[in-house]
């Protein structure tokens, strides 16, 4: 977590700047009831819900895909430190059980592998919002 967030928040503000946007129209545009979230998004805090991103690039009009690609990695980051997360407080003190760890290790690849599938989900619904 962190850098790919933060160059998330980056690009979403320097997009709203280069818009013209403040803050508050942005959020009516996007449809939020305050700006407050914008500010979490634009400070690399939180990474926005896919139907918030899916807002973003139909109010932003970004060129290129340099957003899309930011959010992937950003979502690909926090997926990545969820599973991380769940199975360390499982690892057992005493020497890795093989078994336990290919189990581990199955359970890692197929969280990711339904990770990679929403990500070309949202990927697909991005690139048909931008046209």
């Amino acid at each position: 977590m962190g850098d790919v967030y933060a160059l998330l928040g980056q690009e979403l503000l320097r997009l709203r700047l280069e818009r013209g946007l403040s803050l508050r129209k942005l959020a009516r545009q996007l449809g939020m009831a305050a700006h407050s979230g914008i500010v979490d998004y634009e400070r690399g805090v939180r990474i926005p819900p896919p139907d918030l991103m899916t807002a973003y690039v139909q109010v932003l009009r970004p060129e290129g895909n340099r957003l899309t690609q930011l959010y992937e990695a950003a979502m690909a980051d926090r997926a990545q430190q969820r599973v991380l997360n769940s199975i360390q407080p499982e690892i057992p003190d005493r020497p890795a059980d093989l078994e336990w760890v290919a189990k581990q290790y199955v359970e890692q690849i197929m969280a990711l592998n339904d990770v990679v599938r929403a990500l070309e989900e949202l990927t697909r619904a991005l690139t048909d919002a931008v046209a």
